[in-house]
């Protein structure tokens, strides 16, 4: 469980940050809240911010993007200036409101490994397969995106041998071509990660890598 009260506007501010830029993302995206001491810090790909909160319970859980959606149109029913939150898993509460889903996940708390910019490419979220765990990609929030981008990478194998088929190009040859372009974007991405706590290109115990665009 985590429990806290915010400021009533700075979490509507907060959310519809969050929310901003992912209107092709809203089924693979997650919104992470992390609330300790007196601060819940709100994230989701490509994107963090803090709020001043007095946290009654300090926690990490993970809200479908969808529920974060209606969650924002909840908290503008509200006129009160602050607003008190509480999380459970399968549960996320706004005062006497409460909204049950099983995408809510409570979490323990712990640093977020990779992140990719809201609007990564296919190539620079297919990448992170060959820089990170998928322990990692998952505990980061991108295990969707992800698959998301290697089923549309498989999609794409098959209609490109499909295509050239008459010219006898076989299926092995064009995977080897994309798997050829995959492996120069990692190690582009490698040498630019922006990493704290890192040894040689790799995140370790602490820190979050990002790709830059």
């Amino acid at each position: 469980m985590l429990e806290f009260t915010v400021t009533a506007k700075e979490f509507r501010r907060a959310v519809s940050l969050i929310l901003s830029g992912r209107k092709d993302h809203m089924g693979t995206d997650s919104a992470e809240f992390k609330a300790v001491a007196n601060m819940l810090e709100l994230s989701s790909v490509g994107t963090e911010t803090q709020v001043d909160a007095e946290v009654v319970q300090a926690g990490y859980a993970r809200v479908p993007l969808p529920v974060l959606r209606d969650l924002k149109k909840v908290a503008a029913t509200y006129k009160q200036p602050r607003l008190h939150l509480r999380v459970d898993e399968g549960r996320f509460r706004i005062e006497s409101y409460s909204l049950a889903n099983p995408g809510i996940e409570l979490r323990k708390i712990g640093a977020k490994m990779a992140d990719l910019p809201v609007d990564a490419g296919f190539l620079d979220t297919l990448a992170m397969v060959k820089l990170f765990s998928a322990e990692e990609i998952a505990e980061s929030g991108l295990a969707a995106r992800v698959l998301d981008a290697q089923e549309k990478a498989t999609a794409a194998i098959e209609g490109a041998t499909t295509w050239l088929s008459p010219f006898h190009v076989p299926r092995e040859e064009v995977r080897k071509l994309l798997e050829a372009q995959l492996s120069k974007r990692a190690s582009e991405v490698k040498s630019n990660l922006k990493v704290f706590g890192a040894q040689d290109g790799r995140p370790r115990g602490v820190g979050r890598a990002k790709v830059e665009p």
